[in-house]
């Protein structure tokens, strides 16, 4: 294998792992941002119980307080979504990992092979399907 050869399959490993390595990192930043939006809906239906509740112990009228419980309960129900976002996000997570792992440890394996080798390798328009 040339010089210009070998380089060109170490650069050709190196995005490959660079590219297992950025899905990791997609996923874990998009987890995150679930898990803020999870929190924010979570804190809006326990502001919008509150007030509902204090409106109802100061006589406010029935239509007001109760569209405030609707909201709250509405912003618990997209809470519980946004949760189940968050666990398929884990499981988004998990399989990038896993990806990652698997890109190296194949990869790895052939980078070392042909970093280690001395036999001649095939043209490309041999090996090419056709």
């Amino acid at each position: 294998m040339s010089a210009t050869q070998k380089a060109g399959a170490a650069v050709a490993y190196v995005a490959v792992l660079a590219r297992a390595t950025a899905y990791g990192v997609r996923a874990a930043r998009t987890r995150a941002a679930v898990e803020r939006l999870e929190a924010r809906f979570s804190e809006r239906a326990d502001s919008a119980r509150y007030l509902s509740e204090a409106m109802t112990v100061l006589n406010v009228d029935e239509p007001t307080t109760t569209a405030y419980m609707e909201i709250a309960t509405l912003s618990n129900a997209m809470a519980g979504n946004v949760g189940q976002i968050v666990s398929a996000s884990d499981s988004l997570s998990t399989a990038a990992q896993g990806l990652d792992g698997e890109t190296r440890a194949q990869h790895g394996r052939m980078a070392e092979a042909n970093r280690t080798h001395n036999v001649q390798m095939a043209d490309r328009e041999f090996i090419q399907r056709r």
